[in-house]
Parts: structure tokens; sequence; C-alpha cells
């Protein structure tokens, strides 16, 4: 009595295509060049044995590698909320899709598993330390940190929030505002460099609170504030989320914004439960995918990569004016 038939090989191909076991791989890889005459000949004989193509894990991990990169984002649900991280995590994936890889979204905790990654990108998720580093490094796995903690041994992609922020200080001075606060992003290196070119023109700059770029959590911050803080003619937000909270909320109160009140933000994204352009300084949130996903691509195959430090650009909208 006969046993349960066997799958078809690759073997199976080659002998029925009669060519080589080598020529009916690379006729499926498609690596090197082989006739199309012998293509179309392997692939005959796999369908006609219904074989459907090589194990592309088995030849990943052949080649020492998986396939796929992890991505490091803090909370999986506030990333999906947050519109200056999509269309970051949009490019990447093009880049790496249009490169045969895959994308795995990874919570930033301390228990991150030893999975099986070519590099991992660690995606401003604010800690100055990270368990997972020191694991990734004794096992020599590219690192690619966006906007983050310059690391040893990672490659790091940026913008240039500092002078961005300046940027967009100088054009509330020029307007003559010189009673400013600020509401910042909770601690992180972006937190930082942001409100460190906001004091390179305001100096004394009031700190209205810190919190995520969260609408309803910059509202909550900015009520608190407008009703106890200080007298200011501008609040410049380090996102624009935070800024469309700041306006929800001085409308609420009955301010005029910018005729009471200016309000600036950071990211360029689209605001629209507003009914009004937020003045805010834009990152190239695209480029920047894009950058971080050929950087891992290089790192992975053994490339030299220098550090990305993209510009940034003051948009003018219609959330401020002269004091």
């Amino acid at each position: 009595m006969s046993g349960p038939l066997r799958p078809p090989t690759l073997a199976d191909v080659a002998a029925v295509a009669g060519v080589s076991l080598s020529t009916a791989s690379l006729a499926f890889s498609g690596n090197k060049p082989v006739s199309e005459a012998t293509r179309q000949r392997v692939l005959a004989a796999a369908s006609s044995l219904g074989y459907a193509g090589p194990n592309p894990l088995a030849s990943n991990l052949r080649r020492g590698r998986s396939g796929v990169v992890g991505i490091a984002v803090g909370q999986l649900s506030s990333a999906f909320r947050d519109p200056a991280a999509l269309p970051m995590l949009d490019a990447v994936s093009e880049v790496l899709g249009a490169a045969g890889m895959g994308l795995l979204l990874m919570a930033d905790d301390d228990a991150h598993p030893r999975l099986p990654l070519d590099a991992v990108i660690y995606d401003n998720c604010g800690r100055e330390t990270w368990h997972a580093y020191d694991d990734l490094v004794a096992r020599d796995v590219p690192l690619i940190v966006v906007e983050g903690p310059c690391w040893p041994g990672t490659t790091f992609v940026d913008i240039d929030h500092r002078r961005g922020s300046a940027a967009l200080a100088a054009h509330l001075h020029d307007h003559g505002h010189r009673r400013v606060a600020t509401m910042t992003l909770e601690a992180s290196r972006p937190q930082r460099e942001r409100e460190a070119g906001l004091r390179q023109v305001f100096p004394d700059a009031h700190v209205v609170g810190a919190c995520a770029s969260d609408l309803a959590e910059a509202q909550s911050l900015a009520s608190d504030y407008l009703a106890t803080g200080p007298d200011v003619t501008a609040i410049v937000c380090q996102s624009d989320v935070q800024a469309a909270g700041v306006v929800l909320e001085a409308r609420r109160r009955g301010l005029s914004v910018p005729g009471d009140l200016s309000v600036a933000g950071f990211d360029g994204v689209d605001t629209p439960w507003l009914d009004l352009s937020l003045t805010t300084v834009v990152q190239p949130l695209a480029d920047k995918g894009r950058a971080t996903a050929h950087a891992a691509l290089a790192r992975i195959a053994g490339e030299p990569v220098a550090d990305v430090v993209l510009a940034v650009e003051l948009r003018v909208g219609g959330s401020t004016g002269p004091a």
C-alpha cells in the first residue's frame, strides 16, 4: 500500500523541464539572466506538477535574513492616530515593499522579543533608554533611529527642529509679540530642540505644560493655562494637533484667533477640524520615511550610511497675526 503523496519539489520541476536545479532556481528568483525560453519551460513544468515556487522564508534564512524590518513606534494605537506619523510610515512601507521587504510594527516596551529582524527602526518614541537597544547591538542588528537619541552604532535620521522653531519665533517677533508661551511635547530630543529654537528669540517664554500630540489633552492643558496663566499674546505648540486644541479652547472662551491670541504649531499636517490654516513649521514627512527606509536597506546590505538631517520650512497661515 503506497503512502501519502509528497508535495512536488524544485528538483522535480528541474527534472521535468530538463534543466539543472540551479537553473530552475534562477528561473524563479530572477536574480541572474536566464533565457525567456528556459524560464517559460521551467514555469510550465512547475504548473504541470502543481509547484507554487520556492519558500521565500527558507530562501531568506539560507541567506541569513528574515526579509522583515521592525519599527518601534511607541504605543501602536497612538501611532495610527498621529497625523504626523502616518505619512512617514506609509513612505517607509512603500520603499521596503518595493525592495521585497516586510515591515513589522512593534510597541516600544522593554519586553522586546528576540525576533529575527534584518533591521530595526526606532521612531521617535521619546525614550532616552531602551532595553532592546543593548540586545540589538549585541546581535549586530542594524538600528536606524528617527528623531531620537544618538546612540552609538546607529544611523540617525532627523529634521532641523531648532532652525524651524527659531524661524517661527522670528515670525512672531516681527509681528510685535513679546509675551509668548509654549506647549511642549513630552521630554524627548525633538522637544528639547524645538524649545531651544524658540528660546533663541524668546528666552523667557512661559511653559504651558507638556502633553502628547493629542487634541483632547492639548485642549485640557490650554484650558487650565488660559484660566490661570500669565497674559500672553501667542502660544507656540510643538505639534499641529496641539495647536488645534489650543485654537478650539481659545474660541470656547470667546477669544479670537489670531485677533486676541496667535497660535502656531509644528509638522505641517492637515487639520480638517479647523476652519483656518495654522501657521506651522512644515517637515518633509514622506521624505523622512523614504530616507529612513533607504538607510535600513543600505545597512542590511552592509553599505556605509551617513546620518540624515532634513530641512524644514515655515508656512504662515491664518492662526497668527499682529500682537
